[in-house]
């Protein structure tokens, strides 16, 4: 006990004699197999969950109290190299491998060591999907009819698991050799997919399904819900149309994936990437946001040295310099995102709709397209674009005292751990740190939590991709790498046709066997999800990553997503998590935001990193009080953003002189704070056009339904364990299986609400 060294080469336990040795090594191949959560749930108890420790390792189990791990991991690089070694350590025993040469693959799949795996999953994905087609259209039984929209599910999953994890990996990852393969193989497949969506044998078997009492009184709620939503994806897929244009569907539907993708990665391209200035006009600025040249200085129009000059340079003309170049664009750039806007058109028109909007919002919360408002605002002083930042700075300084820096008291690890503190009272889940075999990342400053359930269990994975890096697609974000489903009912076998040869098919797609979650019939796929991050890592000083106040709502925000998807742990694929309307699906991560401004939560966690002492409550008050400032104007600058997207996916979409520029400019004049700047086009860099196109009011709707949401249900009590079973029964444990309106009518305890007609988006309006 006292003379164990653990190398990562190889076991070396120094003993008294080699009985000792012996009986050492055997106890830590048990422990490990005993304490990891590589494995079925089946043992979970109520009272007694598991956990991924172990008790022989001193730094881990002796010293530190379990979420201090958790916290150290992020923050202390030492015990996260420690805690590496160990889990390839162990890994090594129970594998019995040598780590040099053994590659376990992204996710531990063990087809993504390499590029190419990405090419073989398609493949056993296809061949999968086609067994599963020929089951469907097949169907002539009563038996088989109503296993058909499971099994339509099922073939959904088997393509979206691929999808989704190509989808990740040609974002996020830093080779360049695995992200064009993903992409290859995620335009691929998508494409695949929408040719399904044209499908009218598929189509004809699902419609025969729900039109036959017998069967169809059968279905449970999500199983009804589910053969809707494959209902209507067929009917905005143009099942309707002749043959030559559902082929015209799916080529428009590919090109908007292309468009969609290039529009993106040329975001952060300038047409003016430098601007030189005399350097004794820099005054005001720090250190280290420019280079000079002798008396010249050279500024870079990057992001965050825009900011900081837009914030601090005294000179106007700079800074008018400075934000014309920042927010400049190449006609390629401009004329790129117009192809898009007008593909969606385009496509809207070949579905008989008036445009993309109507079709996006068909299965949204508000229906359809409202009516713009004209909005009238008082007479207010001109103040230039250019000079919001700065004067913003200055009357912040002016209205309050100079606060002690808050972002001390927020280490990413302390922020992590007072979710997981956060989770634990208000739905008896925690985060636990798991071991990364060799391969399952994608870099080395990924980490892994195990969600664990109190009652349940582990009921998923969550990959935590934080740190900023060079290339790294800066917005935060959730992805879904694999949704929850039951899979024990999959009748994978009667996709075999008895006639077929099984030597001849190739190998398949196979569904994990799932786990048995307490109190739950039937196994469960897991949920594996990640959240990327942009924040600073500190360098060379020891400190942990320090976040401010906004930084911290950030991941707040971030990780309410990464709740829906582990308690909305459905029958479904189709179904699960967040995968429900785009306009309901920001609900629990806009209400997450609200918890982090919560004194009752900061106390949680909200330590100094270095002596551990609690944040005190006059810094929490005076930074709660500098939070309010300009509120109204952040809310107005995202109402501008949300009248922009409808407007750029309306009619105006297919006129022949659509023009975003003028568009942003016209509106900008109309209802902008600040007026339009000539050879600007800040829509270039307004990502939420591709993945969020018509539908980016849902922030803003997301944010009165989470206000009423907080101060109904929450505010009171924010560590209350009913207001968080409430929560978690009627909202998120549904997924996208229930009406959205009837979850937040049934939260908010309001029938109004819960009707989900006219009248109640009208009431949300009026909150």
């Amino acid at each position: 006990e006292n003379h164990i060294a653990l190398e990562l080469s190889d076991v070396h336990i120094k003993c008294k004699n080699q009985s000792q040795k012996n009986h050492i090594e055997k106890q830590s191949i048990f422990l490990y197999r005993r304490f990891s959560h590589f494995g079925s749930n089946a043992d979970a108890k109520t009272d007694q969950p598991s956990h991924s420790y172990f008790p022989f390792v001193n730094i881990f189990s002796r010293t530190l109290e379990k979420d201090e791990n958790l916290r150290l991991i992020f923050d202390n690089i030492n015990v996260w190299n420690e805690f590496t070694n160990r889990s390839r350590t162990f890994t090594k025993l129970e594998f019995n491998a040598q780590l040099s040469t053994r590659n376990f693959g992204l996710f531990r799949n063990p087809e993504l060591t390499s590029p190419k795996g990405f090419q073989k999953e398609a493949e056993k994905a296809v061949r999968r999907v086609k067994l599963l087609i020929n089951r469907i259209v097949n169907a002539n039984t009563d038996e088989e009819l109503k296993k058909v929209v499971k099994n339509l599910d099922r073939l959904s999953d088997v393509l979206c698991s691929v999808i989704d994890t190509a989808e990740f990996v040609r974002t996020v990852h830093p080779d360049q050799k695995f992200s064009q393969e993903a992409n290859r193989i995620y335009e691929y497949l998508c494409s695949f997919m929408n040719s399904l969506n044209t499908n009218r044998e598929l189509y004809q078997v699902l419609k025969r399904v729900m039109s036959t009492p017998s069967i169809y009184s059968q279905f449970s709620s999500e199983e009804r819900q589910v053969a809707h939503i494959f209902l209507r994806d067929f009917e905005k897929s143009g099942i309707h149309l002749p043959s030559s244009d559902r082929v015209k569907f799916v080529q428009l539907s590919d090109k908007i994936i292309a468009l969609g993708r290039k529009f993106t990665h040329s975001q952060l391209s300038k047409s003016t990437k430098i601007i030189e200035v005399e350097a004794s006009r820099l005054d005001g600025l720090y250190t280290g946001c420019s280079t000079k040249n002798g008396d010249t200085a050279r500024l870079s129009t990057k992001p965050w040295e825009a900011q900081m000059i837009l914030k601090l340079i005294k000179d106007e003309n700079i800074r008018k310099e400075m934000f014309i170049a920042s927010n400049s664009a190449t006609k390629e750039q401009t004329d790129l995102l117009e192809n898009l806007l007008r593909t969606r058109g385009e496509l809207a028109r070949l579905l008989g709709m008036d445009s993309y909007s109507h079709i996006f919002l068909i299965d949204k919360m508000v229906k359809n397209p409202a009516k713009r408002q004209e909005i009238k605002c008082k007479e207010l002083p001109t103040v230039n674009a250019w000079d919001r930042d700065y004067y913003t700075e200055k009357v912040k300084a002016s209205l309050t005292q100079p606060m002690t820096p808050i972002s001390p008291y927020f280490s990413v690890g302390s922020v992590i751990q007072g979710l997981s503190r956060l989770f634990s009272k208000l739905y008896g889940i925690s985060f636990e740190p798991s071991e990364i075999l060799p391969g399952e990342t994608w870099h080395d400053d990924v980490r892994k939590l195990n969600v664990i359930d109190e009652q349940e269990g582990m009921i998923g994975t969550i990959y935590c991709d934080l740190f900023n890096r060079h290339g790294k697609y800066l917005n935060a974000a959730h992805y879904t790498v694999r949704c929850s489903r039951r899979v024990d009912d999959d009748d994978s076998i009667g996709d075999i046709p008895p006639d077929m040869d099984v030597s001849e098919i190739g190998e398949l797609a196979t569904p994990e066997q799932g786990v048995r979650l307490h109190g739950r019939n039937g196994r469960y796929q897991l949920p594996i999800i990640v959240l990327t991050c942009d924040f600073a890592k500190q360098k060379g000083d020891g400190k942990p990553c320090l976040l401010s106040l906004v930084e911290a709502e950030t991941l707040f925000h971030e990780m309410g997503h990464a709740m829906h998807s582990m308690i909305g742990r459905t029958d479904f694929h189709n179904v699960s998590g967040t995968r429900c309307p785009t306009d309901f699906v920001e609900l629990p991560s806009i209400l997450m935001e609200h918890f982090v401004y919560s004194p009752t939560v900061l106390a949680l966690f909200a330590k100094h990193y270095d002596t551990r002492k609690p944040i005190p409550i006059d810094l929490i008050n005076s930074h709660l009080k500098a939070r309010t400032q300009f509120s109204a104007m952040e809310t107005q600058y995202q109402i501008l953003m949300a009248l922009l997207d409808q407007i750029y996916h309306s009619t105006l979409a297919m006129s022949p002189d659509f023009d975003t520029t003028a568009i942003l400019a016209n509106l900008q004049d109309s209802v902008g704070l600040f007026p339009s700047v000539p050879g600007t086009a800040w829509q270039i860099q307004f990502g939420h056009l591709f993945g969020y196109g018509a539908g980016y009011y849902s922030y803003l709707f997301c944010r009165i339904l989470a206000g009423k949401l907080w101060k109904q249900v929450f505010e009171k009590d924010p560590l209350d364990r009913e207001a968080g079973q409430r929560f978690r029964d009627e909202v998120l444990r549904w997924g996208g299986s229930r009406d959205p309106w009837l979850c937040v009518g049934k939260a908010l305890q309001d029938e109004k609400i819960a009707v989900g007609d006219s009248k109640s988006v009208s009431l949300v309006g009026e909150w």
